[in-house]
């Protein structure tokens, strides 16, 4: 999720900074070029090759009013490529394409879909800046989890970021998702009342035998001292039951330190 928000961002910071509006520096040299094919063919005024040229030298690039469509260093006072006098000896579509290869911009050009309007331009802004709050998102996550860990020793459980639960204490062990989703609630007893907690070897530890399947591992030396009530096997098909167990999931994951809460 990371990756993805950073360079979904990226891409669209891009865009909104340079890429949208070098596409339309482009767009705008293409029109000229068009302009040029049609000034030429209606031939009006030409007599000779220099009063073409004369032409030429006499116009600019068709830029828009909205000077943020375009790269912050355009000259907007830009006049025709030079290139555009040779209309006549070849035509503008010609032209455009040694023009194009030239300067790497493609050669087919369609200005109703390959001009961005400003609106589009700072869509680019918006959807980079909500990548970019959705990768401080994932980076919180990312590092509040790796900050921490949970473990196992010979007197009892430590949640993440929680305190220790000794064997004891425990009193029921929920394992009905952890062959599926590496997920177990654990209840016992704390200051007096009970509480309960996960043991998630999805986000801690994790399965991959090449390093020992840390999660299994922790989990059945749990099992090893567990000798409270395991609730292993979902009899019948209670939707409600399964609902319930899911909002109860859910305020597991809301908890601050280890998901500690009162049954």
């Amino acid at each position: 999720m990371l990756v993805m928000f950073g360079g979904f961002g990226a891409y669209f910071l891009y865009d909104w900074k340079i890429g949208y509006p070098e596409k339309n520096y482009m767009v705008a040299h293409y029109q000229a070029f068009d302009a040029a094919g049609k000034a030429r063919s209606e031939g009006e005024g030409f007599t000779d090759p220099k009063s073409w040229e004369a032409f030429v030298e006499s116009q600019t690039i068709p830029f828009e009013e909205e000077v943020a469509m375009y790269p912050d260093d355009t000259d907007f006072k830009e006049g025709w490529p030079g290139i555009l006098k040779q209309v006549g000896k070849k035509n503008s579509s010609e032209l455009w394409k040694e023009y194009s290869k030239e300067k790497g911009w493609p050669q087919v050009v369609t200005p109703s879909e390959d001009r961005k309007p400003l609106r589009k331009i700072n869509e680019q802004l918006i959807a980079a800046a909500v990548c970019f709050l959705f990768f401080l998102v994932a980076l919180f996550f990312l590092v509040r989890t790796k900050g921490r860990v949970m473990k196992v020793d010979e007197r009892g459980y430590y949640p993440p970021g929680g305190d220790l639960i000794p064997f004891s204490d425990m009193k029921t062990l929920d394992k009905r998702k952890w062959e599926s989703k590496g997920l177990a609630i654990l209840i016992y007893e704390g200051g007096g009342e009970e509480k309960k907690t996960k043991i998630d070897g999805m986000v801690y530890g994790q399965f991959k035998e090449e390093e020992g399947a840390p999660a299994e591992a922790l989990f059945q030396e749990i099992l090893r001292h567990f000798e409270g009530e395991l609730i292993e096997i979902v009899v019948g098909d209670d939707e409600e039951e399964v609902e319930e167990e899911e909002a109860a999931n859910a305020e597991l994951s809301d908890s601050p330190a280890g998901g500690d809460e009162k049954v």
